[in-house]
């Protein structure tokens, strides 16, 4: 859903510049989007109208960045140029309020989603990436909730 008018003042109002920026910025989260394909960090945006997508192409990158800013969450290739999902989830627990960590690969399979959870992770998400299956654990992950298939394995 990309930017609704619900915070346009009515015609003929004078417009609170502060609410309607509060109003514009206040549904968008930020992913960060760590995959040395910038491809990848294009489709996530096309994908999640409702989310910032922050690229970055390696750990070292990723670290960086949220050492700088806040990120809802962490979306992440199984391999990248300087490492791999392991390595930056391990890095990322020792930064205080850790993001859930999501790991993108095109060998997603119940070994890795076994291990991903195992280690911490949130969830694994397939490419090519499907539309509503990323829409679904963007949400799950938005609210910091485990997705229901992880909820169900996990009983």
């Amino acid at each position: 859903m990309s930017n609704s008018f619900a915070s346009v003042p009515e015609r003929g109002a004078m417009p609170n510049t502060n609410t309607y920026t509060k109003a514009a910025t206040a549904e968008q989260a930020t992913l960060l989007a760590v995959s040395a394909d910038l491809g990848d960090s294009k489709a996530l945006a096309a994908i999640l109208e409702n989310w910032t997508v922050k690229p970055v192409q390696t750990c070292a990158e990723a670290l960086a960045a949220l050492r700088r800013s806040n990120c809802a969450a962490v979306l992440c290739e199984k391999d990248l140029p300087d490492g791999n999902w392991r390595d930056l989830l391990a890095k990322v627990a020792h930064l205080g309020e850790e993001p859930p960590v999501i790991v993108m690969s095109r060998a997603a399979d119940e070994t890795l989603w076994v291990e991903v959870l195992a280690q911490g992770g949130f969830d694994v998400v397939a490419k090519p990436l499907d539309p509503a299956e990323v829409q679904r654990v963007m949400g799950c992950a938005s609210g910091n909730r485990r997705p229901l298939h992880a909820v169900a394995r996990a009983c």
